[in-house]
């Protein structure tokens, strides 16, 4: 059980790899952890860490051209010690005597040295996983992968804690960075909708959650990153199973019929819906997602899979991946998790058999449908409160999660 404090509260700040504090940064994390944090008194404001313009570009084609020179792959700037400052500059006279909590694995030196500033990490994964598990170590530079390593290390050991979103990613943080594990917690995170949108949705689905009866199987996917999240494989997979007698179709949000590979372009039974936002239409993005049955990812990496949590906010069964940290966000009963290994065959059986036993997706939607709310971000900062140290309003005692 943890108490919560009574000391002075610290002004509390919310960092990200850009601004805190706009749904385009990072899927729209920062923002809606901040915009529930912030409702609760546990966070004050997010920092505008801005990227933009003509000098940013100079400075990383600058630095490409410097590691070029030398021998060395480009790529990586956004993990160099110049970057970092630069990015923090001008948030530096906020930053002072503060508590932040930072979405992005590093911190600018100046910052972990900084003795005013209790630094906090909230992180799917660590850049270890990124580089190995990701596969983005052959992208960036062989000796800012390195030397990132050294400095993310060091910024974890400065930390009063790591806020990790999957056990699977509190592991790496503890196995291979040597945090001890008192230093670090599991917080999931949740779906990125607001509460008020939310609502809304909720008012209109709540009289409208429909058996799916003798009508076509729909499945949905969402997602840009379509290659890693293997929308191939489930159009493949999709083809094979209506050429068996099914009838299921695919609704595609996120990506554009020209962003993918040319082979998958024409596939039948296949609606390209492009891409909606959800700070401009909220309730078409929702409602164009919940109007289906089965909630497709398919990734053959993942670290935290914010599409399956949204699907299972809205309702949805899900047929997602069993890989990195989603498996965790999963809900058991209303969900299918298939490796990144399984064949398309396979893949094809598992939505042919689906298409043909109706109950068994309604009795999975059911299950999604009746813990919906515990995939919501109201939820993760109940997991936030079981640790977080400084006075906040509405503070309640609650357990730990613990690391497994």
């Amino acid at each position: 059980m943890v108490q919560e404090s009574s000391t002075t509260r610290h002004r509390t700040l919310l960092a990200a790899l850009g601004d805190a504090n706009d749904q385009q940064t990072y899927s729209g994390t920062p923002y809606h952890f901040l915009h529930y944090a912030r409702s609760q008194g546990i966070l004050d404001e997010g920092l505008r860490l801005l990227v933009k313009g003509p000098k940013w570009r100079l400075r990383r084609v600058a630095w490409n051209g410097a590691q070029w020179l030398t021998g060395d792959r480009c790529g990586g700037y956004q993990y160099s010690v110049p970057f970092l400052e630069n990015l923090w500059a001008s948030s530096q006279s906020q930053c002072h005597g503060s508590v932040i909590v930072n979405c992005f694995q590093m911190f600018p030196p100046s910052i972990v040295a900084d003795q005013s500033v209790e630094k906090w990490f909230f992180i799917d994964q660590t850049l270890l996983q990124l580089f190995d598990y990701y596969g983005y170590r052959t992208l960036a530079g062989r000796r800012i992968v390195q030397d990132s390593l050294y400095r993310e290390k060091e910024g974890y050991l400065a930390a009063t804690g790591i806020i990790a979103n999957s056990k699977w990613a509190a592991r790496d943080v503890i196995d291979n960075y040597g945090v001890p594990p008192s230093r670090v917690h599991v917080v999931q995170l949740g779906a990125n909708i607001t509460p008020e949108d939310y609502s809304l949705w909720e008012r209109e689905a709540a009289s409208s959650h429909l058996q799916l009866g003798s009508r076509a199987l729909r499945l949905v996917f969402v997602g840009k990153d379509w290659r890693r999240k293997g929308l191939d494989r489930l159009i493949r997979a999709l083809q094979m199973a209506r050429r068996a007698g099914s009838t299921a179709s695919l609704r595609v949000i996120g990506c554009a019929r020209e962003d993918v590979s040319e082979d998958l372009r024409n596939a039948q039974g296949v609606q390209w819906m492009g891409f909606i936002d959800k700070g401009i239409n909220p309730i078409r993005f929702l409602s164009s997602v919940s109007e289906c049955d089965l909630g497709c990812l398919l990734s053959r990496s993942e670290a935290g899979g914010i599409g399956l949590l949204e699907y299972h906010a809205l309702g949805l069964a899900v047929l997602g991946p069993l890989t990195g940290g989603t498996p965790e966000g999963a809900i058991d009963g209303a969900s299918i998790l298939c490796s990144p290994a399984m064949p398309d065959e396979e893949i094809a059986d598992l939505l042919l058999s689906l298409d043909r036993d109706r109950s068994r997706v309604e009795q999975m939607r059911a299950i999604s449908w009746a813990q919906r709310r515990t995939v919501l971000w109201e939820n993760s900062l109940s997991q936030l409160r079981a640790f977080w140290p400084y006075p906040h309003e509405n503070a309640v005692v609650v357990e730990d999660t613990p690391i497994l």
